[in-house]
């Protein structure tokens, strides 16, 4: 048998002992402890769920009215007229003490006429009945009743006790010999009796108390002695009613009766509440031990259950939810059988165990950082990390602060975060980690290159496309490169197992197998730029061969002229120039084109195409003029020409584009430079001549690199071929793009559209 864990067998012990406290709830000594809260429950559940008042109770009031017409002693004196104008009353229970010399045979009579008249019995220090009434009135008197309450916590009036025990005189209570008289069936005489111990005093000596709901004395009907004698309230008012007579409340004395305000009641008042809560059947009694004792078990138990078992930040809620639930059980329970359970230790035992398991997960925590910790330090020891100034180890001391060794945990743990991410960020290459064959973990090219798959862009990667190729290469302990294709791009694929699984991260992984840092590198444009170089020192091997071996013919003429005739030196040296300038100009174009091909978004200033197109304009007047072609504008309506560019490059595309026209356009004719608005896409600059145009077959190739509209290139005379791939480039590298419409024998328009800023 296993054997159990020293922290086991003290969580073991800790719940048990809160459960017995728990259990402990049900003994009065153990209510105690919640009585104030448990009575703030049940007066809220009075007002929210007691029954409607019976309207079966009135009060009739010794006010300052009555004392000042009739005096205290001529109460005593009235007392029997008053009884004549309650005839119809269902009960009367003089609730007040009378004089000395009250006429005790008149008032003998009229008890005795009237039949449903109670009085009360007073009580000695000790409880024990005292009988103050003259012998002839107690005789007359149809029940008599002692006064016996019960208070709670701040002298809140809870109940009363229905019955004295037979060594205390065994009297019933006032309000039980009110309504008993008034003949009225009540809720103590059904088979459920809500009745609970109590005890009268700090003798051993216990008895059975009520629990009652009591409402606002303002709900019982109260009206004037002095009224009444008058006659100025109709003896129908009274008629099956239960009454009570007794003095108005004086300024010290009255009983309180909520917890939720600071309403009090006279003893008459207080009396006649009692009196209709029993017949509305506004009482309640407490659940017996057998059932209680396992409901606070019951209870406790969930909180002990929901802070093992609910994990992370639900276990706080949970537990806050429990507790609730827990404050609103007894309300329910009170509202929906007139069942009270007092919550006791119940609020307390709950508060220590969410506390334990609390500071027991704390502690775990603790411990567990402590623990990753030190193999993190036994991993950065292989790799030879500094620590940090104010590092300090973390000692397994009980005297520290928990809370302060998780927080340098946590900060050791941050730095060496910290330090893998920066390593793996400042890779220049897209970046997996590769745990048991899945990517788990990824750098922020990488995720650049994610992010594109979202945007539909063109060079973009999904992970699945990658999981994949883990999965068909990422084999063995050794590194590898593979050459892949995704996206209809080219990628080398790099691999390198780098450490085997941590099978506590990774339970279900076989222990030993590596994992693996996965690079991609897009060689796509590295290839095409391969191939684009190797085709341009083809055309310019090609072009710089004829100027060339055109010179080399030259001088070998020149070396035969001198033997046979004598030279024709300016001849010879205007053919070696036009050479010489023509493979200058291969050279000149493809440097532009090289530059062209380099332009950045970040070298970028705001500048206006207007002030472009006006400053290539004017660069070319000259040459315009000298053809005798008319070089109209730039025109433009815009008020705004504003874009994002690089000048020098703009104008020099430009140039390109109107040199272009100037040389296939005849004279006296026009070229019209105008700058229109194109909408979202920007703005439209137009170069139109009036030219030879362009066939349609070689307005496919217009801007491939060494192309020439007519010719093959081999003439010195004739352009390089790169003068339009450039202007491609840079207004391709501008975020534009160009088209060209021409006809054959009309004339060519060049658009070149560019972005607003």
């Amino acid at each position: 048998m296993r054997r159990l864990s020293r922290t086991t067998q003290a969580r073991i012990l800790i719940v048990g002992a809160l459960l017995l406290l728990a259990a402990f709830s049900w003994h009065p000594m153990g209510a105690s402890m919640s009585g104030a809260l448990d009575k703030v429950l049940f007066d809220t559940a009075t007002r929210l769920f007691a029954y409607p008042s019976s309207d079966q109770v009135a009060v009739v009031l010794i006010d300052d009215k009555t004392l000042s017409e009739y005096g205290t002693d001529g109460l005593t004196s009235r007392t029997a007229t008053l009884l004549q104008r309650l005839d119809r009353a269902a009960s009367i229970t003089l609730d007040y003490t009378l004089a000395a010399d009250l006429h005790t045979d008149e008032l003998a009579t009229a008890m005795t006429r009237n039949s449903r008249v109670v009085l009360p019995i007073s009580a000695n220090t000790s409880g024990s009945s005292v009988d103050l009434w003259p012998p002839a009135l107690s005789k007359a008197a149809a029940g008599r009743g002692q006064r016996h309450i019960t208070l709670g916590h701040y002298g809140v009036v809870t109940g009363f006790v229905p019955r004295l025990p037979e060594t205390l005189g065994g009297h019933p209570n006032i309000v039980m010999e009110a309504v008993r008289v008034a003949g009225v069936q009540h809720v103590l005489e059904l088979p459920h009796v809500h009745l609970r111990s109590y005890t009268l005093s700090l003798a051993s000596m216990r008895t059975h108390a009520v629990l009652v709901m009591l409402s606002h004395s303002q709900q019982i009907p109260s009206y004037s002695f002095a009224d009444v004698i008058d006659g100025k309230v109709p003896a129908e008012t009274f008629a099956g009613r239960i009454v009570f007579v007794g003095e108005v409340m004086g300024e010290d004395a009255g009983f309180q009766i909520s917890s939720l305000n600071m309403d009090a009641a006279s003893r008459a008042q207080l009396d006649a509440l009692m009196a209709d809560a029993v017949v509305s059947g506004n009482m309640a009694s407490e659940l017996p031990g057998a059932v209680a004792v396992p409901i606070y078990l019951a209870i406790a138990l969930g909180m002990v259950f929901i802070c093992l078992r609910v994990p992370g930040y639900w276990m706080h809620v949970a537990a806050f939810g429990w507790f609730v639930l827990m404050f609103l059980f007894p309300m329910a329970l009170l509202a929906g059988l007139h069942r009270w359970m007092g919550l006791g230790l119940l609020p307390l035992v709950c508060v220590f165990i969410y506390t334990h398991f609390a500071w027991e997960r704390l502690r775990r925590t603790q411990n567990l950082l402590k623990r990753e910790i030190g193999k993190l330090r036994a991993v950065a020891a292989t790799m030879g990390v500094t620590e940090l100034p104010d590092a300090k180890p973390i000692a397994l001391e009980r005297k520290r602060d928990p809370l302060r060794e998780v927080r340098q945990a946590l900060r050791e743990i941050r730095s060496l975060q910290n330090t893998f991410v920066s390593m793996i960020n400042q890779l220049p290459y897209p970046v997996f980690v590769v745990v048991d064959q899945k990517i788990s973990v990824w750098n922020a090219k990488a995720a650049e290159l994610l992010a594109a798959d979202a945007r539909q862009d063109d060079a973009a990667l999904s992970l699945d496309e990658v999981q994949q190729l883990v999965v068909a290469y990422c084999h063995g302990e050794e590194s590898a490169s593979e050459e892949v294709t995704l996206g209809g791009r080219e990628h080398m694929l790099l691999y390198v197992p780098y450490a085997s699984v941590d099978t506590s991260l990774y339970p279900g992984v076989e222990e030993g197998r590596a994992s693996f840092l996965v690079c991609l590198i897009d060689i796509a444009g590295i290839k095409e730029g391969v191939t684009h170089d190797k085709a341009a020192l083809r055309h310019i091997a090609h072009d710089l061969r004829s100027p060339l071996s055109t010179i080399l013919s030259l001088i070998e003429e020149r070396a035969e002229g001198q033997r046979r005739e004598a030279p024709n030196d300016p001849a010879f040296l205007e053919n070696l120039r036009r050479q010489a300038d023509y493979s200058l100009r291969v050279a000149k174009d493809f440097l532009q084109l090289s530059r062209a091909e380099q332009i950045r978004y970040e070298t970028f200033a705001p500048i206006a195409l207007l002030d472009i197109a006006t400053e290539a304009v004017d660069q070319l007047w000259m040459a315009a003029e000298h053809k005798t072609i008319e070089l109209i504008g730039p025109e433009c309506d815009l008020e705004d020409t504003l874009l994002m560019g690089n000048p020098d490059m703009l104008i020099r595309a430009l140039v390109n584009v109107i040199d272009n026209a100037l040389k296939y356009s005849p004279s006296h004719t026009a070229i019209t430079v105008r700058i229109v608005d194109q909408g979202e896409e920007g703005m439209v600059l137009h170069i139109i001549d009036r030219g030879i145009g362009i066939a349609e077959d070689d307005l496919i190739h217009l801007f491939d690199p060494f192309f020439q509209v007519g010719g093959s290139g081999s003439s010195a005379d004739m352009g390089v071929g790169l003068g339009l791939p450039f202007v491609k480039t840079v207004v391709e590298r501008h975020g534009g793009f160009i088209t060209v419409i021409s006809q054959p024998g009309q004339g060519t328009d060049f658009r070149i559209v560019l972005p607003y800023a």
